[in-house]
Protein backbone atom coordinates (compact mmCIF):
# COMPACT_ATOMS: atom_id res chain seq x y z
CA UNK A 1 0.00 0.00 0.00
CA UNK A 2 1.61 3.30 -1.08
CA UNK A 3 1.97 6.11 1.43
CA UNK A 4 -0.28 9.08 0.82
CA UNK A 5 2.62 11.52 0.33
CA UNK A 6 0.47 14.24 -1.21
CA UNK A 7 -1.88 14.38 1.78
CA UNK A 8 1.13 14.35 4.09
CA UNK A 9 2.65 17.35 2.28
CA UNK A 10 -0.64 19.26 2.55
CA UNK A 11 -0.77 18.42 6.22
CA UNK A 12 2.87 19.61 6.46
CA UNK A 13 2.06 23.09 5.16
CA UNK A 14 -0.71 23.38 7.71
CA UNK A 15 1.65 22.15 10.42
CA UNK A 16 4.34 24.76 9.70
CA UNK A 17 1.81 27.55 10.18
CA UNK A 18 0.52 25.93 13.37
CA UNK A 19 4.02 25.57 14.80
CA UNK A 20 4.82 29.20 13.98
CA UNK A 21 1.65 30.37 15.72
CA UNK A 22 2.31 28.17 18.72
CA UNK A 23 5.88 29.49 19.05
CA UNK A 24 4.55 33.04 19.30
CA UNK A 25 1.50 32.37 21.47
CA UNK A 26 2.85 29.83 23.94
CA UNK A 27 6.39 30.80 25.01
CA UNK A 28 5.60 30.26 28.68
CA UNK A 29 3.92 26.92 27.97
CA UNK A 30 6.95 25.79 25.99
CA UNK A 31 9.31 26.70 28.81
CA UNK A 32 7.18 24.80 31.31
CA UNK A 33 7.01 21.74 29.07
CA UNK A 34 10.77 21.93 28.56
CA UNK A 35 11.33 21.88 32.29
CA UNK A 36 8.80 19.11 32.81
CA UNK A 37 9.92 16.61 30.19
CA UNK A 38 13.68 16.97 30.53
CA UNK A 39 15.08 13.70 31.90
CA UNK A 40 11.69 11.94 31.84
CA UNK A 41 10.45 8.89 29.96
CA UNK A 42 7.06 8.73 28.24
CA UNK A 43 5.41 5.30 28.34
CA UNK A 44 3.50 4.35 25.20
CA UNK A 45 0.98 1.56 25.76
CA UNK A 46 -0.91 -0.50 23.22
CA UNK A 47 -3.22 -3.50 23.50
CA UNK A 48 -1.87 -5.77 20.75
CA UNK A 49 0.96 -8.26 20.96
CA UNK A 50 4.55 -7.71 19.90
CA UNK A 51 4.78 -7.45 16.13
CA UNK A 52 1.14 -6.42 15.74
CA UNK A 53 0.17 -3.32 13.79
CA UNK A 54 -0.30 -1.13 16.89
CA UNK A 55 3.09 -2.22 18.20
CA UNK A 56 4.80 -1.39 14.90
CA UNK A 57 3.18 2.03 14.56
CA UNK A 58 4.00 2.86 18.18
CA UNK A 59 7.67 1.97 17.75
CA UNK A 60 7.98 4.01 14.57
CA UNK A 61 6.26 6.99 16.21
CA UNK A 62 8.50 6.94 19.27
CA UNK A 63 11.62 6.70 17.15
CA UNK A 64 11.24 10.38 16.27
CA UNK A 65 8.55 12.09 18.38
CA UNK A 66 10.88 12.85 21.30
CA UNK A 67 12.99 15.11 19.10
CA UNK A 68 10.04 17.49 18.77
CA UNK A 69 9.19 17.69 22.49
CA UNK A 70 11.05 20.34 24.51
CA UNK A 71 13.35 18.52 26.91
CA UNK A 72 13.68 15.53 24.53
CA UNK A 73 12.17 12.83 26.77
CA UNK A 74 12.83 9.18 26.13
CA UNK A 75 10.14 6.66 25.19
CA UNK A 76 9.37 3.08 26.16
CA UNK A 77 6.73 0.98 24.37
CA UNK A 78 4.79 -1.59 26.38
CA UNK A 79 1.79 -3.82 25.74
CA UNK A 80 -1.29 -4.03 27.96
CA UNK A 81 -3.61 -6.66 26.43
CA UNK A 82 -7.00 -7.70 27.70
CA UNK A 83 -10.73 -7.42 26.99
CA UNK A 84 -10.27 -6.38 23.38
CA UNK A 85 -8.35 -3.25 24.35
CA UNK A 86 -10.69 -2.12 27.14
CA UNK A 87 -8.19 -3.03 29.86
CA UNK A 88 -5.83 -0.46 28.36
CA UNK A 89 -8.52 2.16 27.76
CA UNK A 90 -9.82 1.81 31.32
CA UNK A 91 -6.29 2.11 32.71
CA UNK A 92 -5.46 5.27 30.78
CA UNK A 93 -8.78 6.88 31.65
CA UNK A 94 -8.87 5.97 35.36
CA UNK A 95 -5.43 5.04 36.69
CA UNK A 96 -2.57 6.38 34.60
CA UNK A 97 -0.78 9.55 35.80
CA UNK A 98 -2.54 12.62 34.39
CA UNK A 99 0.64 14.48 33.62
CA UNK A 100 1.39 13.66 29.98
CA UNK A 101 3.86 10.85 30.67
CA UNK A 102 1.55 8.05 29.48
CA UNK A 103 0.30 7.71 25.90
CA UNK A 104 -1.92 4.96 24.56
CA UNK A 105 -2.80 3.48 21.19
CA UNK A 106 -6.39 2.44 21.80
CA UNK A 107 -8.43 -0.13 19.96
CA UNK A 108 -10.12 1.52 17.00
CA UNK A 109 -13.47 0.25 18.35
CA UNK A 110 -13.06 2.29 21.55
CA UNK A 111 -16.21 4.34 20.85
CA UNK A 112 -18.34 1.33 19.93
CA UNK A 113 -17.16 -0.48 23.05
CA UNK A 114 -18.25 2.49 25.14
CA UNK A 115 -21.80 2.75 23.84
CA UNK A 116 -22.40 -1.00 23.83
CA UNK A 117 -21.58 -1.08 27.53
CA UNK A 118 -19.26 -4.09 27.44
CA UNK A 119 -16.94 -3.30 30.35
CA UNK A 120 -15.94 0.17 29.20
CA UNK A 121 -15.19 2.42 32.18
CA UNK A 122 -14.37 5.55 30.23
CA UNK A 123 -15.84 8.28 28.04
CA UNK A 124 -14.29 8.32 24.58
CA UNK A 125 -14.76 12.08 24.21
CA UNK A 126 -12.84 12.80 27.43
CA UNK A 127 -9.54 11.21 26.41
CA UNK A 128 -6.99 13.77 25.26
CA UNK A 129 -6.55 12.85 21.61
CA UNK A 130 -3.09 13.50 20.17
CA UNK A 131 -3.68 12.43 16.57
CA UNK A 132 -4.23 9.65 14.08
CA UNK A 133 -1.59 8.01 11.93
CA UNK A 134 -4.00 6.34 9.54
CA UNK A 135 -7.66 5.40 9.26
CA UNK A 136 -8.52 1.75 9.02
CA UNK A 137 -9.34 0.04 5.76
CA UNK A 138 -11.72 -2.62 7.05
CA UNK A 139 -11.56 -5.78 4.97
CA UNK A 140 -13.16 -9.21 4.79
CA UNK A 141 -10.17 -11.45 4.03
CA UNK A 142 -10.16 -15.11 3.02
CA UNK A 143 -7.08 -17.34 3.03
CA UNK A 144 -5.94 -18.57 -0.37
CA UNK A 145 -6.62 -22.27 0.26
CA UNK A 146 -10.24 -21.77 1.31
CA UNK A 147 -12.98 -23.14 -0.93
CA UNK A 148 -14.71 -19.81 -0.41
CA UNK A 149 -13.48 -17.72 -3.32
CA UNK A 150 -15.97 -14.85 -3.39
CA UNK A 151 -18.50 -13.12 -1.18
CA UNK A 152 -21.23 -14.86 -3.16
CA UNK A 153 -19.84 -18.25 -2.06
CA UNK A 154 -20.70 -17.39 1.55
CA UNK A 155 -24.39 -17.44 0.74
CA UNK A 156 -24.26 -21.22 0.37
CA UNK A 157 -21.01 -22.31 2.04
CA UNK A 158 -20.21 -21.86 5.74
CA UNK A 159 -16.94 -19.98 6.12
CA UNK A 160 -15.06 -20.00 9.43
CA UNK A 161 -13.59 -16.73 10.72
CA UNK A 162 -11.07 -16.26 13.50
CA UNK A 163 -11.66 -13.59 16.13
CA UNK A 164 -10.09 -12.25 19.28
CA UNK A 165 -13.27 -11.92 21.31
CA UNK A 166 -16.84 -10.67 21.15
CA UNK A 167 -15.85 -7.03 21.85
CA UNK A 168 -13.55 -7.11 18.81
CA UNK A 169 -14.48 -6.06 15.28
CA UNK A 170 -13.06 -9.43 14.20
CA UNK A 171 -16.18 -10.88 15.81
CA UNK A 172 -18.62 -8.05 15.07
CA UNK A 173 -18.14 -7.84 11.31
CA UNK A 174 -18.62 -11.53 10.37
CA UNK A 175 -21.49 -11.77 12.86
CA UNK A 176 -23.30 -8.83 11.27
CA UNK A 177 -22.66 -10.36 7.87
CA UNK A 178 -24.71 -13.32 9.12
CA UNK A 179 -27.48 -11.53 11.04
CA UNK A 180 -27.98 -8.54 8.73
CA UNK A 181 -27.04 -9.93 5.32
CA UNK A 182 -27.63 -13.68 5.62
CA UNK A 183 -24.11 -14.91 4.86
CA UNK A 184 -23.11 -18.27 6.30
CA UNK A 185 -20.34 -17.19 8.63
CA UNK A 186 -19.14 -18.93 11.78
CA UNK A 187 -16.74 -17.33 14.25
CA UNK A 188 -14.07 -19.09 16.32
CA UNK A 189 -13.02 -17.00 19.32
CA UNK A 190 -9.86 -16.92 21.39
CA UNK A 191 -7.02 -15.68 19.19
CA UNK A 192 -5.09 -13.02 21.07
CA UNK A 193 -3.01 -11.38 18.33
CA UNK A 194 -3.11 -10.82 14.58
CA UNK A 195 0.01 -12.94 13.94
CA UNK A 196 -1.65 -15.79 15.84
CA UNK A 197 -4.78 -15.47 13.73
CA UNK A 198 -2.80 -15.47 10.49
CA UNK A 199 -0.92 -18.57 11.69
CA UNK A 200 -4.28 -20.26 12.35
CA UNK A 201 -5.20 -19.68 8.72
CA UNK A 202 -1.99 -21.37 7.59
CA UNK A 203 -2.79 -24.35 9.83
CA UNK A 204 -6.30 -24.59 8.40
CA UNK A 205 -8.08 -23.85 11.70
CA UNK A 206 -9.94 -20.88 10.22
CA UNK A 207 -10.48 -19.62 6.68
CA UNK A 208 -10.69 -15.89 7.14
CA UNK A 209 -10.66 -12.85 9.31
CA UNK A 210 -11.92 -9.31 9.16
CA UNK A 211 -9.79 -6.33 9.97
CA UNK A 212 -7.45 -3.69 8.71
CA UNK A 213 -5.41 -3.70 5.55
CA UNK A 214 -2.81 -1.97 7.70
CA UNK A 215 -2.63 -5.04 9.95
CA UNK A 216 -2.11 -7.38 7.02
CA UNK A 217 0.56 -5.12 5.52
CA UNK A 218 2.38 -4.92 8.85
CA UNK A 219 2.47 -8.68 9.41
CA UNK A 220 2.38 -10.22 5.91
CA UNK A 221 2.88 -7.46 3.31
CA UNK A 222 3.37 -10.01 0.50
CA UNK A 223 0.26 -12.14 1.04
CA UNK A 224 -2.02 -10.19 -1.31
CA UNK A 225 0.52 -10.12 -4.13
CA UNK A 226 1.23 -13.84 -3.74
CA UNK A 227 -2.45 -14.78 -3.61
CA UNK A 228 -2.22 -16.16 -0.07
CA UNK A 229 -5.00 -13.77 0.95
CA UNK A 230 -8.05 -12.58 -0.97
CA UNK A 231 -10.20 -9.55 -0.20
CA UNK A 232 -13.87 -10.32 -0.86
CA UNK A 233 -15.53 -7.28 0.73
CA UNK A 234 -14.78 -4.00 2.45
CA UNK A 235 -16.29 -2.48 5.58
CA UNK A 236 -16.23 1.26 5.05
CA UNK A 237 -18.49 4.29 5.02
CA UNK A 238 -16.60 5.77 2.08
CA UNK A 239 -18.22 5.80 -1.34
CA UNK A 240 -15.20 4.30 -3.12
CA UNK A 241 -13.69 0.99 -2.02
CA UNK A 242 -9.94 0.67 -1.60
CA UNK A 243 -9.94 -2.25 -4.01
CA UNK A 244 -11.78 -1.43 -7.25
CA UNK A 245 -14.75 -3.70 -7.77
CA UNK A 246 -14.73 -4.95 -4.18
CA UNK A 247 -18.23 -4.70 -2.66
CA UNK A 248 -18.87 -2.44 0.30
CA UNK A 249 -20.89 -4.06 3.08
CA UNK A 250 -22.94 -1.10 4.42
CA UNK A 251 -24.76 -0.29 1.14
CA UNK A 252 -25.80 -3.95 0.87
CA UNK A 253 -28.03 -3.46 3.91
CA UNK A 254 -31.23 -2.06 2.38
CA UNK A 255 -33.39 -2.00 5.52
CA UNK A 256 -32.85 1.49 7.04
CA UNK A 257 -32.99 0.22 10.62
CA UNK A 258 -30.44 -2.50 9.91
CA UNK A 259 -28.28 -0.06 7.96
CA UNK A 260 -27.99 2.09 11.09
CA UNK A 261 -26.44 -0.89 12.87
CA UNK A 262 -23.90 -1.57 10.12
CA UNK A 263 -22.98 2.12 9.90
CA UNK A 264 -22.42 2.30 13.65
CA UNK A 265 -19.98 -0.62 13.58
CA UNK A 266 -18.27 0.68 10.43
CA UNK A 267 -17.61 4.02 12.14
CA UNK A 268 -14.61 2.46 13.90
CA UNK A 269 -12.62 2.75 10.67
CA UNK A 270 -12.33 6.53 11.08
CA UNK A 271 -10.31 6.17 14.31
CA UNK A 272 -7.83 3.71 12.85
CA UNK A 273 -4.41 3.87 14.48
CA UNK A 274 -4.67 6.81 16.87
CA UNK A 275 -2.94 7.91 20.06
CA UNK A 276 -4.31 9.52 23.22
CA UNK A 277 -3.13 10.61 26.60
CA UNK A 278 -5.17 10.82 29.78
CA UNK A 279 -7.86 13.33 30.64
CA UNK A 280 -6.68 16.21 32.79
CA UNK A 281 -3.24 16.83 31.29
CA UNK A 282 -2.26 20.53 31.62
CA UNK A 283 -3.02 22.49 28.45
CA UNK A 284 0.60 23.51 27.87
CA UNK A 285 1.71 19.89 27.74
CA UNK A 286 -1.20 18.91 25.51
CA UNK A 287 -0.13 21.65 23.07
CA UNK A 288 3.46 20.42 23.08
CA UNK A 289 2.50 16.78 22.63
CA UNK A 290 0.10 17.53 19.78
CA UNK A 291 2.65 19.73 18.02
CA UNK A 292 5.33 17.04 18.39
CA UNK A 293 2.91 14.39 17.13
CA UNK A 294 1.99 16.47 14.08
CA UNK A 295 5.65 17.15 13.35
CA UNK A 296 6.39 13.43 13.42
CA UNK A 297 3.60 12.75 10.93
CA UNK A 298 5.40 14.82 8.26
CA UNK A 299 8.97 13.94 9.18
CA UNK A 300 10.67 12.50 6.04
CA UNK A 301 12.38 9.79 8.07
CA UNK A 302 9.10 8.66 9.60
CA UNK A 303 7.39 8.60 6.19
CA UNK A 304 10.31 6.65 4.71
CA UNK A 305 10.06 4.08 7.53
CA UNK A 306 6.33 3.66 6.86
CA UNK A 307 6.95 3.14 3.17
CA UNK A 308 9.70 0.61 3.82
CA UNK A 309 7.36 -1.33 6.11
CA UNK A 310 4.43 -1.14 3.63
CA UNK A 311 2.48 0.85 6.22
CA UNK A 312 0.07 3.62 5.32
CA UNK A 313 -0.53 7.17 6.54
CA UNK A 314 -3.66 9.29 6.63
CA UNK A 315 -2.97 11.70 9.46
CA UNK A 316 -5.64 13.55 11.41
CA UNK A 317 -4.92 16.14 14.09
CA UNK A 318 -5.73 15.66 17.74
CA UNK A 319 -8.23 18.53 17.66
CA UNK A 320 -10.15 16.91 14.80
CA UNK A 321 -10.17 13.53 16.55
CA UNK A 322 -11.39 15.21 19.74
CA UNK A 323 -14.49 16.39 17.87
CA UNK A 324 -15.00 13.01 16.20
CA UNK A 325 -14.78 11.20 19.52
CA UNK A 326 -17.86 12.98 20.90
CA UNK A 327 -20.23 11.49 18.29
CA UNK A 328 -21.04 8.47 20.45
CA UNK A 329 -22.88 10.66 22.95
CA UNK A 330 -25.78 10.95 20.48
CA UNK A 331 -26.31 7.21 19.87
CA UNK A 332 -29.86 6.31 20.96
CA UNK A 333 -30.79 3.47 23.27
CA UNK A 334 -33.02 2.02 20.56
CA UNK A 335 -30.08 1.72 18.16
CA UNK A 336 -27.92 0.21 20.89
CA UNK A 337 -30.55 -2.41 21.72
CA UNK A 338 -30.91 -3.39 18.08
CA UNK A 339 -27.14 -3.55 17.67
CA UNK A 340 -26.70 -5.82 20.70
CA UNK A 341 -29.34 -8.22 19.37
CA UNK A 342 -27.69 -8.30 15.94
CA UNK A 343 -24.38 -9.22 17.57
CA UNK A 344 -25.79 -12.18 19.54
Amino acid sequence: MKTHVKSALTFGRFLKAAIAAASLALPAAQAQADDFYRGKTITVLHFSGAGGVNDLYARLLTRYMGEFIPGNPGFVVQTMPGAGGKTLANYIFNKAPRDGTVIGSLNQTVGIDQVLGEGAQYNTGEFTWLGRVTPTTGLVMIYGDSKTKTLEDMKTRETVFGAQGKPSQTYMTPTLMRTLLGYKTRVVLGYTTSPEMFAAMERGEVEGRTGALETLNAVHPDWLDKGKMRVVAELSLESKPTFPGTPLLPPMVTDPKKREIMDLIASYTAFGISFVTTPGVPNDRVAMLRTAYDATMVDPRFLADLKTSSMDIGAMSGAELQKLSTQFRTVTEDLLDRTRKALE
